[in-house]
């Protein structure tokens, strides 16, 4: 009796045999960290981004501001007016908050107006002696004898400081050069210098608010678009990745790797509810000739053939790999007796169907088998189970090939195998 002309379809592992609590903390708790990150890394930059463009645009803003200020100061300072308006108009706008201070130098070093009447007449450098809130004064210093930093009564200045300059500071410093024009204040021609200090730190903490908006709304919308690409991988592309990386492309089987995966992952349960197991390695006898004989096309036909073969004839809640050239693995749930019935009907299975090439000429083919159960000394432990199995399937090999052999239910106990 001959089988069927056109190869077998390979099957693939079947979906029972997947373990699910494998994949899920193996690749849904990754992805899901993956894509928290992604959504608070993405949220984090647009704060950021936002942040430093709005502090930059309040900075600009306080600085026009400031501008206009010294506008519409400039505007008195040259009007031949009484002293007193520009003083009452510097307070008027350190009230008002648009300045937090200001004050007029004159080319003498002395301050003629200033938001704080207090300050009127005195030396610039006694004012910058005088201890108040921030490091206003330290600036004043450091434009004033015996060695100043700044030129600040020959050019315009205009600076940032504070703890982050970079990004704006938390006030703005101006010094700008100014005609004089005032009763009783030198004829025209003399000039003056307007120092003002404007408070960012209302703007600044704004933008900071803007920020933290912009990073919890960036979060939330990150995090459902990040679920959703979660959600799509997962249900679509990565199963078939999944496949493919524990799949044999030839056989269609598990391939190695994958097979000893499942197999601890089965022996794992068969050890919690107390089942025996048994673990069979199979062998093609002399494929090394078939290939030699007919090709490695042939060889690759039958491998297929086998992995069909095998994979038909036990349930699917068994695990079938190809774990080598022409070996394959089946760890099924049964006694060694009931193992070894069926391990026969598959021996006799495939030695009495001869494989039938598209050309008319016939494959022999048979089959080595050997055995181990968990009832052996192994346990339910992967690696001398394959350890015993090989063992067996190298005496089958030894006595002729075509047969099963389990060597722990022929003399159990006569041998062990060690193990690390």
């Amino acid at each position: 009796m001959c089988i069927r002309d056109r190869p077998p379809t390979p099957r693939r592992i079947p979906p029972a045999l997947i373990p699910t609590g494998l994949l899920n903390s193996r690749i849904n708790r990754r992805l899901l960290v993956l894509a928290l990150v992604a959504a608070a890394s993405g949220s984090a930059v647009l704060a950021l981004v936002s942040g430093v463009l709005s502090i930059g645009y309040a900075v600009r803003e306080s600085e026009q501001r400031a501008i206009a200020s010294e506008r519409d100061l400039t505007v008195h300072l040259t009007s031949y007016g009484p002293v007193d308006d520009v003083q009452n108009q510097l307070q008027l706008l350190v009230a008002s908050g648009d300045l937090r201070r200001a004050l007029v130098v004159d080319a003498a070093g002395t301050v003629i107006a200033s938001g704080d009447s207090s300050q009127v007449d005195l030396p610039l450098a006694r004012v910058a002696r005088i201890s108040e809130e921030g490091d206003f004064n330290t600036h004043l210093a450091q434009c004033l004898p015996p060695h100043p930093r700044r030129d600040c009564f020959g050019d315009n200045l205009s600076f940032t400081d504070g703890p982050l300059p970079v990004f704006g500071g938390d006030h703005l410093l101006r010094f700008t050069q100014v005609p004089l024009a005032l009763q009783g204040r030198g004829g025209y021609g003399a000039r003056a210098t307007l120092i003002t200090e404007t408070d960012l730190r209302p703007s600044i903490m704004q933008a900071l608010q803007l920020g933290v908006w912009v990073f919890a709304t960036g979060l939330v919308a990150l995090s459902i678009a990040c679920g959703l690409l979660v959600l799509v991988v997962r249900r679509r592309l990565l199963p078939e990745l999944f496949d493919l990386a524990q799949t044999d492309s030839l056989s269609g089987l598990a391939n190695r790797r994958s097979f000893h995966e499942l197999a601890r992952h089965r022996l794992d349960q068969a050890a919690e509810r107390h089942h025996v197991n048994v673990l069979a390695l199979i062998d093609v006898d002399r494929f090394k000739t078939i290939n030699d004989s007919y090709g490695h096309g042939v060889g690759d036909e039958v491998v297929r053939y086998i992995a069909d073969f095998l994979a038909q004839a036990v349930r699917r809640t068994d695990v079938v790999g190809r774990i080598g050239g022409d070996e394959f693995a089946l760890l099924i749930d049964a006694t060694p007796h009931q193992a070894t019935e069926l391990m026969e009907r598959l021996r006799l299975g495939v030695a009495s169907k001869p494989y039938k090439l598209p050309d008319g000429r016939h494959v022999a083919l048979s089959l080595s088998i050997g055995m181990a159960s968990t009832n052996g000394t192994g346990g339910y432990l992967l690696q001398p189970l394959m350890q015993m199995a090989d063992a067996s399937l190298y005496v089958a090999k030894d006595q002729g090939r075509n047969r099963v052999v389990n060597l722990e239910q022929q003399a159990p106990g006569a041998w062990t195998v060690g193990y690390a």
